[in-house]
């Protein structure tokens, strides 16, 4: 794997809107999909959620957590590891307040359970595919060739 641009890696999560969000819960791995909001200066992930919610509990116990994007049509994952902080900054729901928020919270930005998930990240991972046509043209010349298929290109940025 070679460490590749920042650029790239925003790039690839540019017009993403839902990420998967795998916390621990007691020793499991638990996932689940949420919308965020990246800042490409401090590389920081924001995501809006509830200050009573089970997440909270979780990243309370242990903040490290993982964020996962896919765009499966395109042959592009992402994945991002870090640490995750809990916060009720008043300028940081502000910032990351969308109009479907509303619909969560009854109290809009001032409600008393609004709170940011943010993601400190670490480590970033992505792969990205080829099309169908060549993705097929690699199968099957390493098939022919008995050599493991090289269908994807894969980096590593640390952030």
């Amino acid at each position: 794997m070679s460490e590749a641009p920042m650029e790239e890696f925003f790039r690839l999560i540019d017009d993403i809107r839902t990420c998967m969000l795998t916390t621990r819960d007691e020793g499991r791995l638990r996932s689940r999909p949420m919308g965020f909001s990246f800042d490409r200066g401090t590389h920081e992930f924001h995501l809006l959620t509830r200050k009573s919610s089970h997440k909270a509990e979780e990243l309370a116990a242990n903040p490290g957590v993982n964020l996962a994007f896919a765009r499966p049509d395109r042959h592009e994952f992402v994945s991002v590891s870090g640490q995750a902080y809990l916060t009720t900054d008043h300028r940081l729901i502000e910032a990351v307040w969308t109009e479907d928020a509303d619909a969560w919270f009854k109290g809009g930005k001032e409600d008393p359970e609004a709170a940011v998930i943010r993601v400190v990240p670490s480590l970033g991972e992505y792969w990205h595919g080829h099309n169908q046509l060549i993705r097929h043209w690699n199968l099957i010349r390493a098939k022919r060739a008995g050599e493991e298929p090289h269908l994807q290109e894969n980096s590593q940025v640390t952030l």
